[in-house]
């Protein structure tokens, strides 16, 4: 039976509520009083009213277009609202049966056995996870209230939000004037980043000086922009922080399916700030050094990388030279950072210091693209470098954070106890370069060997399946190894404090200047240039011998001590054979005897008190068998300078690519005339669709050549 409130009753009579309750008790009106928030109201039986007040209240109802009772709430209920209401539905019903079910005089017992179970959550385990532990008389408040409302679940429902006041499922709105929000943002949406007071201050301030003050509560502002924020996040975004952040944070952005590319078709390049100390090479000082990284966009592995204390154009060059090797073949297409080192014209453009090598990507058949700046989404290597960081830099000994949030807490200023606790773990250790790389490389091949979820296998089988057939390295070498100037000492050259020695270094001058090619992922080897780009040899760190290894030492030592004189021995033979083939020995006559004064003079005896006449000298006559001696070598030194050098023709090629460089060579270095099946082979090499990859190198070579 439908309830009608003394509220509703006043309002369709226009008359007060004390007048309804006057008439009520005159005409003895079934009524019943049903609490509301903020106390209590009377409501009558609608069907037993008088029938001049139930007209009045169809009049009313026409008009307003409330027709139902108060606590009957025909509104949009809020998912979580309604989920808490059906609960405790649910559960009043379930009290109500157990009640019912007992006897007389067990009801109280049943109704405690009945909470003790669903209070230890066995008993209706889905109604316990939404409304939670519950007590005898707040369930049976919520009988009661249930009974009142016609058994109408919406009467239990979560009434926070303002659903039920206002029939909205959002929070009601905020009281603040449309000019009060306007001035508000001004304040708040600052490039300085003002405070929420502060915003709300100046925001104050300036409604006061037109004359439209606000007295809302500092809640109030807060409040209201949270809900602002809920749907203008970006807007905030970007008028406080900028373009980038939103465009990191809020932008959209674009999903590419790396499976469309081949192994070696792309690789993506950037340089990163190792999060960790090593000592620099030439100072011994700990700094923060560079890693360069060329990364397989198909494949997901780094097949190229170096480490330096800088990012330049050297350091770049060794890290493609790296990645070639690594894939067997010169890639496609590099994506680079936009960096000044990346985009030097040592790779772009034609730079007068650095001439033999103009355009060494295009040389290589190898095209560029550069990322926009400060758009870090485009390079999928800035994913890599943060699995690096969380993988191995803070594992090192010498880490140290890359902002003052991740710095550790040694290196924080009078913090005595960790670090007296580093140094005692770490013995305060900081790497060399050359351990600094033996560490990154060994978690590269690691993590070649892990799998991905977005290739279904590891890196590592994925390049591999897919390798090139392999390039000519001495030409990869002399054209992308970092390069330092080193002097020769004894068949030694000095890199970085590392003795490197070679017999291609015998014989060289004192001091000598020697270009040394490095890679710094692999200083075991260093290759050694002249000043003209004549190639000399590999050079190897020293290794050190035992001092007394016949007296103190092992086998091993005594071996290496044995070597090591063998090849001293070696050398000095060598050298004494070279002064003998250029016909110098201890029989070989004085050749200084030719000159005028070198010979033997007779003394001449001078007459008293004249001036002696100047002798006459002749030169003493030379040997028959020397002066053909001289003879032969003259005439041998004649057929060298007219000779044409021998080219030597290897008897197997690696690759189609050297066998036409081989011939090429012969034709435009050293001037000579190929073969007639060379000469085919260079235009059946040159008809291929591979030729397009390497004509603009070729056609660089030619001009260098003829110059």
């Amino acid at each position: 039976m439908n309830c009608v409130a003394e509220s509703q009753i006043s309002e369709a009579l226009n008359v007060g509520t004390k007048a309804v309750r006057l008439r009520a008790v005159k005409g003895s009106w079934p009524v019943k009083k049903m609490s509301k928030q903020g106390g209590s109201e009377m409501h009558f039986f609608r069907d037993l009213l008088p029938l001049d007040i139930q007209k009045s209240l169809v009049v009313q109802e026409s008009v307003t277009g409330a027709g139902l009772p108060a606590v009957i709430h025909d509104r949009t209920v809020p998912a979580r609202s309604k989920k808490v209401g059906m609960a405790k539905y649910n559960l009043v019903h379930a009290f109500r049966l157990v009640k019912k079910q007992a006897g007389w005089g067990q009801k109280s017992h049943a109704a405690m056995g009945f909470l003790l179970a669903y209070n230890t959550g066995e008993l209706l385990p889905s109604v316990y996870n939404v409304v939670g532990g519950i007590k005898e008389r707040t369930l049976d408040a919520l009988d009661k209230k249930l009974r009142s409302s016609d058994d109408n679940y919406l009467c239990l429902c979560d009434g926070r939000g303002g659903w039920k006041k206002h029939g909205s499922n959002k929070y009601q709105g905020r009281k603040l004037s449309e000019p009060a929000k306007a001035v508000f943002l001004k304040c708040y949406l600052h490039g300085a980043r003002p405070s929420v007071i502060m915003a709300i201050r100046a925001a104050r301030i300036l409604l006061e000086k037109k004359d439209q003050p606000c007295h809302a509560d500092d809640s109030t502002w807060r409040r209201w922009l949270k809900d602002y924020e809920k749907i203008n996040a970006g807007v905030i975004c970007l008028a406080r922080d900028g373009m980038k952040a939103y465009q990191d944070i809020y932008g959209a952005y674009i999903t590419r399916d790396a499976n469309l590319l081949d192994v070696g078709q792309c690789l993506v390049a950037d340089g990163k700030t190792l999060n960790f100390f090593i000592l620099h090479p030439e100072t011994g000082r700990p700094c923060r050094m560079t890693l360069v990284v060329f990364f397989d966009w198909r494949s997901r592995y780094p097949v190229g990388w170096q480490i330096m204390p800088t990012e330049n154009q050297y350091v770049i060059l060794a890290a493609f030279r790296n990645a070639v090797l690594t894939l067997g073949r010169y890639p496609d297409a590099v994506y680079l950072d936009n960096g000044r080192a990346f985009k030097s014209k040592l790779f772009t453009e034609t730079d007068p210091d650095f001439s033999e090598m103009t355009g060494l990507y295009a040389r290589v058949g190898t095209a560029t693209m550069f990322a926009k700046p400060y758009n870090g989404r485009a390079k999928v290597v800035e994913r890599f470098f943060k699995t690096f960081q969380g993988q191995v830099e803070f594992m090192m000994p010498s880490y140290c954070g890359d902002s003052i949030s991740t710095k550790p807490p040694w290196m924080h200023r009078n913090e005595k106890f960790q670090k007296a606790w580093h140094e005692a773990r770490t013995q305060n250790w900081i790497p060399t370069i050359r351990e600094a790389a033996v560490i990154i490389d060994r978690y590269f091949q690691w993590y070649g060997q892990q799998p991905h979820k977005d290739l279904n296998a590891t890196p590592a089988d994925i390049l591999l399946a897919n390798r090139g057939p392999g390039v000519d390295i001495n030409q990869l070498n002399y054209d992308f190894l970092l390069r330092k100037e080193v002097h020769t000492r004894n068949c030694r050259v000095t890199l970085w404090n590392i003795d490197y020695e070679s017999d291609c270094l015998h014989n060289l001058k004192r001091g000598l200047s020697v270009i040394a090619m490095i890679d710094t992922a692999d200083l075991g080897t260093i290759w050694c240039y002249t000043e003209d780009g004549v190639y000399l040899g590999e050079a190897y760190p020293v290794q050190a011998c035992h001092p007394l290894a016949r007296l103190f030492g092992d086998q091993v030592s005594i071996d290496q001590v044995a070597a090591a004189n063998k090849r001293q021995a070696k050398l000095a033979k060598n050298t004494r054979q070279h002064l003998e083939d250029l016909g110098i020995t201890k029989n070989t006559p004085d050749a200084l005897n030719i000159l005028p004064f070198a010979g033997k003079t007779p003394v001449l005896s001078s007459t008293a008190g004249k001036n002696p006449e100047p002798a006459h000298i002749t030169p003493a006559p030379l040997p028959d068998k020397e002066v053909k001696r001289l003879e032969q070598i003259m005439e041998k030194a004649q057929l060298e300078k007219d000779q044409v050098p021998h080219i030597p023709k290897p008897k197997y090629w690696g690759s189609d690519l050297e066998h036409y460089e081989w011939v090429f060579r012969l034709m435009h270095e050293h001037g000579q005339e190929p073969e007639l099946q060379d000469q085919n082979f260079m235009q059946t090499f040159e008809s291929q669709p591979v030729w397009g990859q390497y004509s603009q190198r070729f056609e660089d070579l030619k001009l260098y050549f003829n110059l």
